[in-house]
């Protein structure tokens, strides 16, 4: 069987057997799949450091290998993520990125748009300087995840009464409701995006990250942002993201 080559970001990896590994990766032409790394736990001859967390790689696989997953041939490295020496914050980063994707993409289909972005996001993130701007690849990330996957709420109308939200005001957030509520509509246990991060979001919207300043960012900035943006996701894909739960403890 002849064996096809494709652009890929490798999302995780775990064993298989004594020698072999599972690998899941989103492939820029065929979307999210799963291959069997034979051998990759025994020796790192043929695919060295290329299947680490959100490496950049070129495969070559063949179909139906294992289980209806494919079976790699080789893996080139194009980019790593972090380099040698990642830190824990660019860990959970990554981690972050690749369980968005892992859960938010259907298998065996292409989606260029994502591709791309998760391709960008990583980038940003491993060129911090110790993990210290994780925060701006994930904000980004985040709010295009959702606007891509088709459920990013108005931004300036309320989801109850459809009035409209005012740029300068507050608006805010629950875990049963699809989008922003007006200070009418809020209800007692709600949270609030603050209107800077409504402005960031359509400032982001309307650019590219690496025309978003770096300088300034820390956890609190967009957080509320982060967490209603997180709400969105997990409301959708009716599970929790674990990698939220990490994000909440780094200081």
């Amino acid at each position: 069987m002849a064996a096809k080559e494709t652009e890929a970001i490798i999302l995780r990896c775990w064993p298989l057997d004594e020698a072999d590994k599972i690998v899941s990766f989103f492939a820029r032409a065929e979307g999210r799949m799963r291959g069997v790394a034979p051998y990759a736990r025994r020796s790192v001859k043929r695919f060295g450091a290329a299947l680490e967390l959100l490496t950049h790689v070129r495969l070559r696989y063949t179909e139906k290998h294992h289980g209806g997953m494919v079976r790699l041939e080789s893996c080139d490295l194009l980019e790593p993520f972090c380099g040698a020496q990642p830190s824990y914050e660019q860990m959970v980063g990554g981690s972050c990125i690749s369980e968005v994707c892992e859960h938010l993409l259907p298998e065996h289909e292409a989606n260029e748009p994502f591709f791309r972005l998760a391709l960008l996001a990583a980038r940003e993130m491993g060129r911090a300087e110790n993990g210290g701007d994780i925060w701006r690849p994930l904000t980004y990330f985040d709010l295009w995840a959702v606007r891509l996957a088709g459920f990013l709420p108005p931004l300036d109308e309320c989801a109850r009464c459809h009035e409209p939200i005012a740029l300068d005001e507050g608006a805010w957030f629950r875990p049963e409701w699809d989008g922003l509520l007006c200070r009418n509509c809020r209800g007692g246990e709600s949270w609030t995006l603050s209107s800077e991060s409504r402005k960031l979001a359509r400032r982001m919207i309307g650019a590219s990250l690496t025309d978003i300043p770096s300088a300034g960012w820390q956890k609190s900035t967009a957080e509320d942002l982060r967490r209603f943006l997180g709400q969105q996701l997990e409301r959708h894909l009716e599970r929790k993201l674990l990698t939220r739960r990490q994000l909440d403890e780094l200081a």
